[in-house]
């Protein structure tokens, strides 16, 4: 019998790895993007998609998450995902939907994904992000605006509560 890769400690392992780049300053809240899904992000099984909408090409998943978001009330997710068939880097900064306590992946086709490490924003604060920072992106770097770097503010004074939403399913990762 083929044993189970450990998928919840390969995402895990990677996010600690990435968290130790520090891109903050001492006396910051979060001294990584990383560091603040590790902290704050809920693990959430990869679920089908929906099919209520048009699914995006992967590599636009801020994008796709937001159109997403707005079109269908689903709760926008920054943080990180598991691709196991990529093998040098099989986790990566992402962007996705809850729906229903499910993820809801725009711009990942199904059977890509092994497992999801993020963040869930309130829209209000989510929206007021991408306006102030000109960007999809709420906390990281969007792959189509690489100038939007980091959000600066969010890791150096933390999330505001009202920011931070609890998913409807999933637990919060371990430290």
């Amino acid at each position: 019998m083929a044993q189970e890769p450990d998928v919840e400690g390969t995402l895990l392992r990677w996010v600690d790895t990435f968290a130790q780049l520090q891109v903050g300053e001492e006396g910051w809240r979060f001294g990584s993007f990383a560091q603040a899904v590790r902290e704050l992000g809920v693990l959430q099984p990869p679920a089908p998609w929906p099919g209520d909408r048009e699914q995006w090409a992967p590599g636009r998943c801020f994008a796709a998450a937001t159109d997403y978001a707005e079109a269908t009330g689903a709760t926008y997710v920054e943080g990180f995902v598991l691709v196991p068939g990529l093998t040098q880097w099989p986790v990566f900064e992402h962007a996705w939907c809850l729906r229903n306590g499910e993820v809801a992946d725009p711009s990942l086709p199904d059977g890509y994904a092994a497992l999801y490490l993020g963040i869930p924003l309130a829209a209000e604060y989510r929206r007021s992000e991408q306006s102030r920072r000109g960007t999809h992106a709420v906390l990281t770097t969007d792959t189509e605006n690489p100038w939007s770097l980091v959000n600066e503010d969010a890791l150096r004074d933390g999330l505001p509560a009202s920011a931070v939403l609890a998913a409807a399913s999933g637990a919060v990762a371990e430290a």
